[in-house]
């Protein structure tokens, strides 16, 4: 059975981060670089929260603000409501974590709870992309 750590496999030490004072544009610049959905939010070397896409649709574009002039801790999930894999999380104990809370992003932290890396739902063999038929 696949753990966390097979899934993140040679992604496991990279992280893709954003800073609180960023503006939400230089955040979905960021996502766009490197095709993720989501960025880690850190302050001084500390994880401080988690943006993305469906924070800017929600809290920036329903609002009628502007992603220049809206800081990434304006929209951000906060550090204290984050949930967490480790690296021996089986596959179905990830999903189900992810399920239940219905959350699409987990931070993986190691064994020192230092995180190194993050999962996302599209990380799991089950999801594939739909044919379209013509």
């Amino acid at each position: 059975m696949r753990t966390v750590s097979d899934i993140l496999g040679s992604r496991k030490g990279r992280i893709i981060s954003i800073g609180s004072t960023d503006s939400v544009h230089d955040a979905l610049v960021q996502m766009e670089e490197h095709d993720v959905s989501a960025l880690l939010v850190m302050q001084n070397g500390k994880l401080v929260g988690i943006v993305s896409e469906k924070d800017y649709a929600r809290k920036v574009v329903l609002q009628g603000r502007t992603s220049k002039a809206t800081k990434v801790s304006d929209i951000m999930v906060e550090h204290d409501r984050i949930l967490f894999a480790t690296l021996k999380m089986t596959e179905p104990e990830a999903i189900r974590l992810m399920s239940e809370n219905q959350i699409r992003h987990l931070p993986v932290l190691d064994g020192k709870k230092k995180i190194v890396g993050v999962i996302s739902i599209r990380d799991f063999s089950f999801i594939e992309d739909p044919e379209v038929e013509e």
